[in-house]
């Protein structure tokens, strides 16, 4: 039995780690779909420069991003039944690779899947990359789908 972390964004990169992990299964393996919620989204200083003149806190209430999460992770989980042997979804806040990494501990994956979204060298200067600090801190096998 293995068992697979595959961190999911929403991205078509994600979406294609969702089905490379399952290609790569098998009826007995367990499957845990991350989602990770950047913890300052709401009231960042980069999210209040570029949407400056909507208080944000009138649009979103607590537990909203979460909620969202859960229940677009829930739909994807449903979908693989039948799939893989068990589907689990966790849906964590803080820096994205951070808690990539301590829930593939948490879950003692054996593989992390990620998908990579190929911002070229300037994109990760400015904004960094999950996927190449996932690939450099990990302490298990990342598999990066393109």
């Amino acid at each position: 039995m293995k068992r697979l972390l595959v961190a999911y964004d929403g991205s078509e990169a994600s979406t294609k780690a969702i089905d490379v992990a399952v290609q790569c299964s098998t009826p007995d393996d367990e499957l845990v779909i991350l989602t990770v919620i950047p913890a300052a989204l709401v009231e960042s200083t980069f999210t209040n420069m570029l949407l400056p003149t909507i208080d944000l806190s009138t649009v979103v209430t607590p537990g909203n991003f979460k909620e969202k999460a859960m229940e677009s992770l829930g739909k994807i989980a449903k979908n693989l039944e039948g799939k893989i042997g068990k589907v689990d979804i966790a849906v964590e806040a803080g820096d994205p690779a951070d808690e990539i990494l301590l829930v593939a501990k948490k879950y003692e994956s054996d593989i992390i899947l990620v998908g990579y979204k190929g911002y070229g060298k300037e994109g990760r200067f400015l904004l960094g990359s999950v996927t190449d600090k996932v690939v450099r801190h990990a302490s298990r096998s990342v598999l990066v789908v393109r």
